[in-house]
């Protein structure tokens, strides 16, 4: 989606519709917005939600929330931080094909689907350790630009991360993955070194490797 057909829209009509009470198998459709200025919503009980193909241009600040329902991000554009820390999601986090310019902060977040990076860049630092993520963690063809920690981190539903590009240094000690792990045309963007030899010694397996 082109940014000439987003439709403008202030941060606290985001809030007000994120902030309604939730509704099983009912999300608040917010496609292709513009949101201007910081989007704040720590501490916040939030209903279902789509906001992909939009347009971030301040912060994104989701720390501490709670989501019963989506959580969709599918194609965004992130100009600043997204961060979610100590933040749990009752379903998907949906991050495919986004742009974040900034860092990504999901440090002890809580995710009862899947986290899904799949196509995403992430410009800056990604701080996805000590997370708890019941379903997949997914960040297939992603490309981590900056450090990525992924330390004590917990993926019950496996890690799928084929031609995942890390363009930085990779910190994962005490990460621990149950079910498949899905770690083929892993790079790095140092071109030094077996991906294999750097990213395995870290990691505790329970399931099946496919390298």
């Amino acid at each position: 989606m082109k940014d000439a057909a987003l439709t403008p829209i202030e941060p606290e009509a985001v809030i007000a519709a994120l902030t309604a009470p939730f509704e099983p198998k009912v999300a608040a459709d917010l496609r292709g917005h513009r949101v201007s200025g910081e989007l704040d919503l720590r501490g916040r009980e939030l209903c279902g939600f789509d906001l992909s193909g939009s347009v971030f241009e301040g912060p994104v600040l989701l720390d501490r929330c709670t989501t019963q329902g989506l959580s969709w991000f599918r194609g965004c554009t992130f100009q600043s931080q997204l961060s979610a820390q100590d933040s749990r999601f009752g379903t998907d986090l949906r991050l495919d094909e986004a742009r974040i310019n900034g860092n990504l902060t999901l440090s002890k977040a809580e995710f009862w689907g899947a986290l899904v990076l799949d196509k995403a860049q992430i410009a800056s630092t990604a701080f996805l350790d000590n997370m708890q993520v019941l379903g997949s963690l997914s960040c297939a063809d992603t490309c981590f630009d900056g450090p990525v920690s992924l330390e004590q981190t917990d993926a019950l539903g496996g890690l799928w991360a084929d031609a995942t590009l890390f363009g930085s240094r990779v910190t994962a000690a005490g990460m621990e993955i149950h079910g498949r792990t899905w770690l083929r045309h892993v790079r790095f963007g140092d071109g030094s070194g077996n991906p294999m030899a750097r990213l395995l010694p870290q990691i505790r397996l329970y399931g099946y490797l496919w390298n």
